[in-house]
C-alpha cells in the first residue's frame, strides 16, 4: 500500500486551521517543514547535514507531542448544525 497523501482543499484547510488554538496551528506547521526537511536526501559524510536533521528531528518530535495530545473534537460544540 502506498503512502500518498491526499491534497486537502486550501478553503477546508483554512477553515479547520481557524478553529484550533494558536500553538496547534504553530506545532502543524512545524511538522509539516519537518516533514518536508527530513525527505530531503542527507550526505551520510556531513556531520553538519546530520547535526541538522538531529534537531529537525526534536522540532518535529515536540510538534508531534502538541498535536497528539490536541482532542480531535472542540471542547465545546460548534454553532453549526445539519
Amino acid at each position: 500500500m502506498s503512502d500518498l497523501r491526499i491534497p486537502t482543499p486550501d478553503a477546508v484547510r483554512y477553515f479547520s486551521a481557524g478553529q484550533l488554538p494558536a500553538h496547534v496551528r504553530e506545532a502543524a506547521a512545524n511538522a509539516d517543514r519537518a516533514e518536508l526537511y527530513l525527505g530531503c536526501p542527507v550526505s551520510p559524510l556531513s556531520v553538519e547535514d546530520w547535526g541538522d536533521r538531529e534537531a529537525i528531528l526534536a522540532e518535529w518530535h515536540r510538534a508531534d507531542k502538541t498535536l497528539a495530545a490536541t482532542p480531535l473534537r472542540p471542547a465545546q460544540p460548534t454553532g453549526v448544525l445539519s
